[in-house]
């Protein structure tokens, strides 16, 4: 098969024009706008900070709104996981109404695809595994209703889900509890004070015999603080999350109130913020994501078991940066991170009202940015970052699977590892990684080739792979090197562009 270089088709993509906006009247766009104004604030704050911080560099200047293109592929990855189809793109750009790009978002949220993204985003946060058949579906109907996500984590955590999961290790479902769902980190106070916060290893002890079931949890034999002796029982009790509130001990129902505190009482701000910033990175990014640009795909780690005690051990977690959040903090704790939790818990939680929301903002319309350091300081910069696709993604593209046929684990050597989807083997386990082995997959594997002989014609490739029609000048470049539709299709596969969502 004759091939041409990707290079030929990293052309720029159409100019930049101004989004329409909105013209509904609903509480959802009036939610947007408040976000929006936060968000500005922030950013405006930062700007403002920099004038006197000679040795920083200047704050970038916000980009302008994406095209109609870029703002549809951008929607329907983030929205559906899905790239726009050929017909989508041509009606999309023809639309001349107003409000098309909420209708479209909207529409985006009530898909099987949208309900799946929702399900793939818990799946990761509970480390739902294949054999968790139960909990698969009723994960599944959760994300295609909607349900709030205090109900979510109220059944995963007083249903047992999690206990079962751990097989009844209570240290590692009370860390990977508070982990994914209260955004603490408790791991190296499994074995000692932390010491660099005020998380304390009886406290890790004690969270974690709330789900010790009729099991005792004890102190470890080198346990070395005053307050008690190696070996010593230790009762259950809730975590302190922040220095102003004491532990409150667990009644017999212990799962039961775990959940009630965590959804209802003292923790709600803990769970909402969670919640927030989870959804946030899905169609936003997340600032200081560290991206591996020379190992590609998800390595099999040592099992939870093998690492308990090892501080130094750093598992794969997509690097969420709320981790440890001082919600007391004017610096962790932004003006859009406090009007963002009051606008997830008016829309009752509900995960894809939420996402929809987000969707509507001004700063989601916007063109990408990069990974800048001069972000920095700036936690939620008011324009989605340029990242890489998600796994899943790139390989329905190249396999045609629907979402259901995935895997939840893939086995080792699978090309879904490859592209970046975990083991479960920890919370937010799965990344998106750029690497030359990700280059050489996508260069050589049959699947490439299988995938490039069905996109159709060069114009069909084009609005199907990259969600745009070809310009003159690439065109001309097909034109000039008398290339097969199939040599079109692979070099796009092939692109920078296909690779990363706008």
């Amino acid at each position: 098969m004759k091939r041409l270089l990707p290079c030929v088709f990293l052309l720029a993509c159409t100019p930049e024009k101004e989004a329409a906006r909105p013209a509904v009247s609903e509480p959802a766009r009036e939610a947007a706008a408040r976000v929006d104004a936060a968000l500005m604030h922030d950013y405006q704050s930062t700007v403002e900070a920099r004038v006197n911080q000679k040795y920083l560099p200047a704050v970038p200047a916000l980009p302008p709104m994406a095209d109609d293109t870029a703002f549809l592929r951008r929607a329907c990855i983030d929205l559906a996981g899905r790239l726009p189809r050929p017909e989508e793109v041509r009606a999309f750009v023809a639309d001349p109404a107003p409000g098309k790009r909420a209708r479209l978002t909207d529409a985006l949220t009530r898909e099987t695809g949208g309900a799946e993204v929702r399900f793939r985003m818990l799946a990761e946060a509970f480390r739902v595994r294949d054999e968790d058949v139960e909990t698969i579906s009723w994960l599944r109907e959760a994300a295609v209703k909607d349900f709030p996500y205090a109900e979510i984590i109220a059944v995963m955590i007083s249903g047992g889900h999690l206990s079962r999961r751990d097989g009844g290790d209570a240290m590692r479902t009370g860390v990977e509890t508070a982990y994914s769902v209260l955004g603490v980190d408790t791991r190296c106070a499994m074995c000692h004070d932390h010491p660099f916060s005020d998380r304390t290893e009886m406290e890790t002890y004690e969270f974690a015999a709330c789900f010790a079931g009729k099991d005792e949890v004890r102190l470890p034999r080198d346990y070395k603080y005053p307050n008690a002796k190696p070996g010593d029982v230790v009762q259950p009790a809730l975590m302190r999350l922040s220095r102003s509130w004491t532990p409150v001990p667990a009644d017999e129902e212990k799962l039961a109130q775990v959940a009630r505190w965590i959804t209802e009482q003292e923790a709600t701000k803990r769970f909402a913020l969670v919640a927030v910033m989870r959804t946030w990175r899905e169609l936003f990014g997340m600032p200081g994501q560290i991206i591996d640009p020379t190992v590609g795909g998800v390595d099999d780690e040592p099992s939870w078991k093998e690492t308990h005690g090892n501080c130094f051990f750093t598992a794969h977690r997509g690097s969420p940066t709320w981790i440890d959040m001082d919600i007391n903090s004017p610096g962790d704790f932004s003006q859009a991170t406090k009007v963002m939790m009051e606008e997830f818990l008016r829309c009752g939680g509900r995960i894809g009202e939420y996402q929809r929301l987000l969707a509507r903002t001004e700063a989601y319309s916007r063109a990408g940015v990069g990974h800048e350091f001069a972000w920095s300081g700036c936690l939620l910069p008011p324009a989605p970052q340029v990242r890489r696709l998600p796994s899943e993604v790139i390989w329905k593209t190249l396999t045609a699977e629907t979402d259901v046929q995935l895997p939840q684990v893939p086995r080792a050597g699978h090309p879904l590892r490859l592209l970046g989807r975990g083991t479960r083997e920890w919370t937010d386990e799965s990344v998106t990684p750029l690497s030359h082995e990700i280059a050489r997959f996508m260069m050589n594997d049959p699947l490439v080739a299988q995938a490039s002989a069905k996109a159709g014609s060069a114009e069909e490739a084009f609005l199907s792979l990259l969600g745009r029609e070809p310009t003159d000048g690439e065109k001309a470049a097909i034109v000039r090197s008398d290339c097969s539709d199939q040599d079109v299709a692979w070099a796009l596969l092939n692109t920078r562009e296909f690779l990363f969502r706008p």
